[in-house]
């Protein structure tokens, strides 16, 4: 009897442990179901996270055109080639829907990818994956490529939809446009060109769409689903005029059969209002194969000596400060300073000879005279009036500066001709626009208008700027006349006989 006590008592002591733990239990759910946190988790936003997912609708990049309209920059669709080789994925062996035939599938799409069809075959037979990529030839193929491979019906083939960055004209203006590159992580990033320095608009804003999933990664029924809408990036409009661009092309393209040197650039703008109509470089490249040797744009990129073309702005500093005597005869050929000496280009000079006609010639003496009777901080003073030794802001990205510092006397007279500094061609190009405008310097744009795709709001137009008048217009109608005698003049000895045109208009 002692022990059935036992026994007895044992039992009820377990059932009241039972009941105990079963009532913690109870309050436990019924704790974390009335409570907003627990253990300072928020128990709501932890479950909707975890049946939650979020997807990112990527942006389209803004388009570049030209002035006339068309498409010089703009977003395309790109595929990428993949292979299934799971065989779990066919349900019906009539219908196959991986790669059955490995070796055929190999060659038969070796021919479109430009890969071996060993490297192809190698790639399909992967045992351990699911499915492969076919790259790198069946990376960013293009829609055509992409519906040639379809035709073929290869069993357990398809394809990966993404965008790129896509430039119909190839190299056409190039180094204006730019390029942009594709990464990893989808996103496409400006880094030159008018595609660098506008890369914030062109990019737009990223939109997301997020809903409830199942177990299985689907979209469950009837669930909330919230959807931020993507924002396009702005379209530019350059001033590029695309028929003076592909003359330019053509002519570096003919010069570039006729000589040698390192690089070459010519650019035409509307000396008026300051939009470059037309820019082109040699060497070049695709920015859709990025063949690209060279990284600098010659137009903004590249600083130099400019020679000679700096006569031009040396003359008119000095006729401006009155001490120009066209009539003045002067000895060419040789100028001693100290213990140096500044010759003409012929070393020999043409003897006595006026300042009109020295600057028909083009001679460093001449030049040097003046350069050194203004005196030097009066010959940077208008350089940089002029706007040598600052950049112009331009809308592109790396310009440089150049530099105008002469100190010494015999530097003086070097800069006076164009020697001892350094300038850019876009810069040349501002100055001269000067003679365009009476002496007013215009700065430079490529830049027409800025539109919003979505509303078609110009949200950026273009106006032309005054940067102010350095020379009277007196001056530039006498600068305007020494260089028609230096191209049509009927001095032989001119150096500009060579351009002699049919013009009688000085400008």
């Amino acid at each position: 009897m002692k022990k059935k006590n036992n026994t007895i008592r044992i039992s009820y002591y377990a059932i009241i442990c039972i009941v105990l733990l079963f009532c913690i239990i109870i309050g436990k759910i019924i704790y974390v179901s009335v409570s907003k946190t627990v253990d300072g988790v928020d128990i709501k936003e932890f479950a909707s996270n975890r049946n939650s997912t979020t997807e990112t609708i990527t942006a389209t990049r803004g388009t570049i055109y030209s002035v006339n309209g068309e498409a010089l920059a703009k977003e395309a669709n790109s595929y990428t080639v993949i292979a299934y080789l799971s065989a779990s994925r066919t349900t019906d062996e009539k219908n196959p829907r991986h790669v059955v035939d490995k070796e055929y599938t190999a060659n038969v799409l070796s021919e479109y990818l430009n890969m071996s069809p060993e490297y192809i075959l190698s790639l399909l037979n992967n045992n351990k994956a699911y499915q492969v990529e076919l790259g790198p030839g069946g990376r960013n193929i293009s829609e055509r490529l992409k519906q040639e491979i379809e035709t073929l019906d290869l069993p357990g083939i398809d394809f990966i939809s993404s965008s790129k960055r896509y430039y119909p004209y190839g190299d056409f203006a190039s180094y204006i446009i730019g390029y942009a590159k594709k990464y990893d992580d989808g996103s496409i990033v400006g880094e030159l060109g008018v595609e660098g320095y506008f890369n914030d608009e062109l990019t737009g804003k990223n939109g997301s769409i997020t809903y409830q999933q199942d177990a299985y990664g689907y979209q469950i029924a009837d669930t909330p689903v919230i959807t931020e809408e993507a924002k396009s990036g702005e379209d530019i409009y350059l001033t590029i005029d695309s028929n003076i661009q592909m003359y330019l092309e053509n002519a570096l393209s003919d010069m570039s059969n006729k000589h040698d040197y390192e690089w070459a650039t010519v650019t035409v703008a509307n000396a008026k209002t300051g939009a470059i109509l037309g820019s082109a470089s040699d060497p070049s490249y695709d920015p859709n194969i990025l063949n690209i040797t060279n990284y600098n744009n010659p137009l903004v990129s590249y600083s130099y000596e400019p020679g000679s073309t700096m006569k031009i702005f040396s003359f008119m500093a000095a006729i401006e400060e009155g001490i120009y005597n066209g009539d003045e005869e002067y000895m060419s050929g040789v100028k001693t300073i100290g213990k140096d000496e500044v010759t003409d280009w012929n070393d020999v000079g043409w003897g006595m000879i006026t300042y009109d006609t020295g600057f028909t010639y083009s001679s460093n003496v001449a030049a040097a005279n003046l350069g050194l009777a203004m005196g030097r901080e009066k010959l940077i003073e208008y350089y940089k009036k002029f706007g040598f030794g600052s950049k112009t802001g331009v809308q592109m990205a790396n310009e440089y500066s150049g530099t105008i510092n002469p100190v010494y006397e015999l530097e003086v007279a070097n800069a006076a001709f164009g020697q001892g500094i350094t300038t850019t061609p876009i810069q040349n190009m501002q100055a001269l626009t000067s003679l365009a405008n009476g002496g007013t310097v215009i700065k430079p744009y490529i830049v027409d208008k800025i539109v919003d795709p979505s509303t078609n709001e110009v949200l950026y137009q273009a106006k032309t700027e005054e940067l102010g008048q350095v020379v009277s217009e007196s001056t530039v109608d006498k600068m305007l006349e020494l260089m028609y005698l230096t191209v049509n003049g009927e001095d032989k000895a001119a150096t500009g006989r060579v351009y002699k045109t049919d013009s009688t208009t000085l400008i």
